[in-house]
C-alpha cells in the first residue's frame, strides 16, 4: 500500500513539470507584406461610351430629280457652301424663268400706273380734274404694287425650287458616307452625303440615374478608345437635364483634352468620371481585402504578431486594384497570404531576403 502511494506521487510530480509546446512562429518574407499608405483619393464612376463629332449633317434631296455632276467622295474634305452634286432640275429652272418674266411685267405695269398717278396729281392741282379721277389713279397704282409683290413671291418661291437642285455643304468636314451616283434618280427626302467635322470632337455617354450625383459640369474623366493604349482625359461639357424615361439614364458629353483622330469617329469608350470630392483613408491593393462583400478584414502583421483586422472599406478600384480603408496604425503590414483563425497572435518572423 504504501508502494502505490509513493509511485502516485511520482506521477504526480511529474505532471507538474510539463510545459505547454510553444507555438510555432510564422515565416515571412518581405514580398508577403504590403506597406500601409496614408493619403487622399479620388472617388471615380466608371461608364462606356462613344466618339462622335459635334458638327455633322446628314444632306437629303429636296426634289426628286436625276444626279448629272457628283464633285465629292468619301474621305473629301469639303467647305462651308462648296457644291456637291447638281441635279437635272429643267422644270423648276422654267418655272423660275416664267416667274421672272411675270414678275417684270408687273412692275412695267406698276411703273405705268405710277406716271399715271403723278399726270393726274399735277391735272388735280391745276383744276382740270376731279379728286375722284385722281384717287382712282392711285388706287390702280396701288394694285399694281400688290401684284408686283405677288409675283415676287412666285420668284422666291421658283428660285427655292431651282437651288434645291444645287446641293452645298452646309459645314467645313469630311464627307463620311455618300449615297449618290450621276444619272442616278434621287428622290425626296433621299440622304445623299454625310458630313463630319473632324477637328471637334466629343465623347457621348450614359449613366444609370441613380449615379447622377457623379455628373457635374467641369468633372474631370480618365478614358481609353477602343484599340487605344494610351489613357487619355476630358471634362463634362453638357449634361441632359432629364433621364431617358426607357432606360433610366442620363446622357452626358465630354470634351478631350488631346487631340484625337478622325478615325476614332463611332469608336466604343471606357472610362471613369472622377468626383471632385475625395476620400481621406489608407491605400492598400485590393486584393489582400478579404471578404470584402459584407464583413472585409485583413491579416496584419502588428509588433512582429499576426492579427485579424475587421477594416472599412470606402472605395474599390477594380481597374488598378486599389482599396481606401480605414482600420490600421502606424506601423502596420499587411499580409498578402490568407492564414486561420488558429494563426492568430501567432509570432512573426520576416526574412529581408526577397524572393
Amino acid at each position: 500500500m504504501f508502494g502505490l502511494a509513493i509511485t502516485l506521487s511520482a506521477c504526480d510530480r511529474n505532471e507538474k513539470t510539463e510545459t505547454p509546446p510553444t507555438p510555432q512562429a510564422i515565416e515571412l518574407i518581405q514580398d508577403d507584406l504590403v506597406a500601409v499608405k496614408s493619403g487622399e483619393s479620388v472617388q471615380t464612376t466608371a461608364f462606356t461610351g462613344t466618339i462622335r463629332a459635334i458638327n455633322q449633317s446628314s444632306l437629303q434631296a429636296q426634289v426628286s430629280a436625276t444626279a448629272t455632276t457628283v464633285t465629292a467622295q468619301v474621305g473629301d474634305r469639303v467647305q462651308k457652301g462648296q457644291i456637291l452634286v447638281r441635279l437635272n432640275n429643267q422644270d423648276n429652272a422654267a418655272r423660275l424663268a416664267q416667274a421672272q418674266a411675270n414678275k417684270a411685267s408687273a412692275q412695267a405695269q406698276a411703273n405705268q400706273a405710277k406716271l399715271m398717278m403723278e399726270r393726274k396729281q399735277r391735272l388735280l392741282n391745276q383744276g382740270f380734274i376731279s379728286k375722284v379721277e385722281y384717287e382712282q389713279s392711285r388706287v390702280d397704282y396701288q394694285a399694281q404694287l400688290e401684284n408686283v409683290r405677288a409675283q415676287q413671291a412666285n420668284v422666291d418661291i421658283s428660285l427655292k425650287a431651282d437651288q434645291d437642285g444645287i446641293i452645298k455643304s452646309p459645314i467645313d468636314g469630311v464627307i463620311t458616307k455618300r449615297e449618290v451616283e450621276p444619272g442616278q434618280t434621287v428622290a425626296i427626302g433621299q440622304t445623299l452625303f454625310e458630313i463630319v467635322d473632324p477637328q471637334k470632337l466629343e465623347i457621348q455617354a450614359k449613366l444609370p440615374s441613380d449615379l447622377q450625383s457623379s455628373l457635374r459640369v467641369g468633372n474631370a474623366i480618365e478614358y481609353q478608345i477602343q484599340g487605344n493604349p494610351n489613357r487619355l482625359t476630358a471634362h463634362i461639357s453638357r449634361i441632359s437635364p432629364i433621364a431617358d424615361q426607357a432606360s433610366r439614364q442620363i446622357e452626358f458629353f465630354a470634351t478631350p483634352k488631346e487631340t484625337i483622330s478622325s478615325l476614332s469617329i463611332g469608336s466604343f469608350v471606357e472610362g471613369k468620371i472622377l468626383s471632385s470630392q475625395k476620400l481621406s483613408g489608407q491605400i492598400i491593393p485590393l486584393d489582400v481585402v478579404r471578404n470584402a462583400e459584407s464583413k472585409p478584414y485583413l491579416w496584419v502583421v502588428r509588433q512582429n504578431k499576426l492579427i485579424k483586422v475587421q477594416v472599412e472599406l470606402l472605395e474599390q478600384r477594380y481597374q488598378d486594384n486599389t482599396a481606401v480603408i480605414k482600420g490600421l496604425i502606424a506601423g502596420d503590414q499587411v499580409s498578402r497570404i490568407e492564414f486561420t483563425d488558429a494563426d492568430i497572435q501567432k509570432t512573426v518572423s520576416i526574412d529581408a531576403k526577397q524572393k
